[in-house]
């Protein structure tokens, strides 16, 4: 299981260049080469680079791959809090349409993109009952974009079951998009359990007032930024 990068320790650090690394690569999208990030510190030794490197590899922010590329373990929420310009996704529940035309995940879609969220994948979390109950009702626009993570409805009654199901979907798009996190549907051990999922990996944590039409955000990214201020 994936471990949360150690971000306080990060902004703690003496050597000289981790926090500007941090900067640096969350501006860059995530990812930079070394000699690119050479360049930027204003060309110090590359031994001194390394070790700098070698922290935030150290502490899970960063991580080296081929060719000198140097790559963010997760672009959220690092990439969130430079305001990058990084795709979204959401990862919402969706429980039993009950006589219902508009889903939950529907109307926080539309609410996110109305305050300029781009929104290039959705990740849903339901039972096969429920999602057979929407399969009629989900508009063809969003449809696309729907992946479909069916549990047992037991599972989703039991809030560390679903925080072992759900986790490993959350940290594989955190990698690739800024992660929004929906904690509105579904049952109540699950809205806990994505409330304490998005606490973890410090992820932004929204609720939809569905007959209001609005947002109330429980995480934001001005919170993200006051916990790991990096900018």
């Amino acid at each position: 299981m994936e471990v949360p990068p150690d971000y306080f320790r990060v902004l703690s650090a003496r050597r000289r260049y981790v926090k500007q690394l941090v900067k640096y690569l969350a501006e860059a999208r995530g990812e930079a080469k070394f000699t690119d990030l050479l360049k930027a510190l204003g060309n110090p030794p590359k031994s001194t680079l390394s070790n700098n490197l070698d922290v935030l590899i150290r502490l899970g922010v960063a991580e080296r791959r081929g060719r000198g590329l140097i790559r963010l373990r997760f672009k959220t929420p690092l990439c969130l809090i430079a305001n990058a310009d990084v795709p979204a996704a959401y990862l919402g529940l969706l429980g039993l349409r009950d006589q219902r035309r508009v889903s939950e995940t529907e109307t926080a879609v539309k609410l996110l993109e109305g305050e300029g969220w781009k929104i290039e994948k959705v990740k849903v979390v339901t039972t096969l009952e429920a999602a057979g109950s929407w399969r009629n009702y989900i508009p063809s626009r969003l449809q696309s974009r729907i992946e479909w993570h069916t549990l047992a409805g037991d599972v989703l009654d039991n809030i560390q079951l679903i925080e072992q199901q759900v986790e490993p979907i959350l940290t594989g798009l955190m990698k690739e998009y800024t992660v929004i996190v929906d904690c509105t549907s579904g049952t109540r051990p699950a809205g806990i359990a994505y409330y304490r999922l998005a606490s973890k990996w410090s992820t932004p944590l929204i609720y939809v007032y569905e007959q209001r039409q609005k947002l109330a955000w429980l995480i934001s990214r001005e919170d993200l930024k006051q916990r790991i201020p990096i900018t």
